[in-house]
C-alpha cells in the first residue's frame, strides 16, 4: 500500500478527517468531537504544525490515521498521543507515525518533558505502547472514591481558609481563577466562553463552592452526577477543580463542605470520585489518603523517556 504522510495545514480540512477518525475510535463519547472544536483548539494553542501528522493511502488520498502531540506548559509537559486509525490502516503506519513524532519531539529545544498517558480501559493503546522500548513506566493515575457521609463528618486541620457557596456575582473571580490555574485553558476559547460555562451551567446548578484565603479566591470546585466516557453508569465527580499555586491545602476544607452539600441536596447516592493524576502534588495525595477512600482504582499509567 502506498502511504503518504502530511503535517497539519490551516485551511486544508484536515480537522474533518481528524474528527472522523477520533470519533470512530471513541463511540462511547456522549458528545462527539467536531472539526470546529479542533480548529478552535488549534487556534488557541497556536500549535506547531509538525506536532499533528496524518497518513493517507492510495492515489485518492484516503485517510488512514493521525497522531498529535500537545504542549501543557503549566505542568511543563508535552503529551504524545496514540495514533488513532481507521480499520483499514496497516499497523506499521501507526508505528511510523508514533516513532517519527517521538523523534521530532526529542529534537526540539524545549524544557517540556515528553509523556505518554496510557488508559487501562483501552487494550489497543496498552499493547501498542508496550512495544516501545524507548519508553518506561514512571507513574500511575487513580480514581479514588470518597464516602460523602463519612467525609461530611470530618474536621479540617487546615486553618485560615473560608469556604462558601458561589453565586452569580462570583463569575468574574471564577474566570480569573480558571485563567490563573491554566490547566483548563485548552477547553475554552476565551473569557466569554468561561463566563458562559459558569453562568449557564455551573452556577444555575447551585453546587459550586469557593475557598478564600485573606479574602482572595484560591480554590473552587463543584460536584456533578454524570456518566463519563467509557462508563456504564453515572458517577459523582468534581466537574472542575481549580486552584492557585501553593494553596493545595484548601482542598481539605473545600471537600468537606462539598460533601455536606452533596448529602443535603440528594447528591449522596454515589461516592465522590476524585481523579488523581501522576502529577498531583503530595499535599493532594495525602489529603485524599487521609480521607480513607472506600475504593481506589488504577486508571492508567504514565510513560516517559528512558534515561
Amino acid at each position: 500500500m502506498k502511504v503518504e504522510y502530511k503535517y497539519w495545514e490551516k485551511g486544508t480540512g484536515f480537522e474533518e478527517i481528524q474528527a472522523k477518525i477520533y470519533n470512530e475510535n471513541n463511540p462511547e463519547n456522549q458528545t462527539p468531537i467536531t472539526a470546529k472544536d479542533i480548529i478552535e483548539r488549534f487556534e488557541r494553542e497556536k500549535i506547531d504544525p509538525k506536532t499533528v501528522r496524518y497518513a493517507f493511502a492510495g492515489e485518492d488520498n484516503k485517510p488512514l490515521a493521525y497522531i498529535q502531540a500537545r504542549n501543557y506548559p503549566e505542568i511543563k509537559e508535552t503529551h504524545l498521543g496514540y495514533p488513532w486509525a481507521l480499520s483499514e490502516c496497516p499497523e506499521e503506519v501507526q508505528h511510523k507515525l508514533f516513532d517519527e513524532m517521538l523523534s521530532y519531539l526529542q529534537t526540539k529545544d524545549s524544557d517540556l518533558a515528553i509523556r505518554v498517558n496510557v488508559p487501562l480501559s483501552n487494550e489497543n493503546i496498552v499493547n501498542f505502547v508496550a512495544t516501545k522500548d524507548q519508553l518506561v513506566k514512571i507513574g500511575k493515575s487513580y480514581r479514588r472514591e470518597l464516602d460523602v457521609h463519612k467525609l461530611k463528618q470530618q474536621t479540617s486541620s487546615q486553618k485560615g481558609y473560608n469556604i462558601r457557596k458561589a453565586s452569580k456575582e462570583d463569575v468574574d473571580i471564577l474566570v480569573e481563577l480558571i485563567k490563573t490555574d491554566g490547566r483548563y485553558s485548552g477547553q475554552f476559547t476565551g473569557d466569554e466562553d468561561i463566563i458562559k460555562y459558569f453562568s449557564d451551567r455551573v452556577l444555575p446548578d447551585d453546587h459550586c463552592y469557593l475557598a478564600f484565603k485573606d479574602d482572595k479566591l484560591v480554590m473552587a470546585s463543584a460536584p456533578l452526577i454524570t456518566k463519563l466516557p467509557g462508563d456504564t453508569e453515572e458517577r459523582l465527580i468534581l466537574r472542575f477543580h481549580s486552584f492557585l499555586p501553593d494553596h493545595e491545602p484548601a482542598l481539605e476544607p473545600l471537600l468537606i463542605d462539598i460533601a455536606k452539600e452533596c448529602v443535603s441536596t440528594g447528591l449522596d447516592t454515589k461516592p465522590l470520585a476524585f481523579f488523581e493524576g501522576f502529577n498531583e502534588s503530595k499535599v493532594f495525595k495525602n489529603i485524599i489518603k487521609n480521607f480513607e477512600p472506600v475504593n481506589s482504582e488504577v486508571l492508567g499509567f504514565t510513560y516517559g523517556l528512558k534515561t
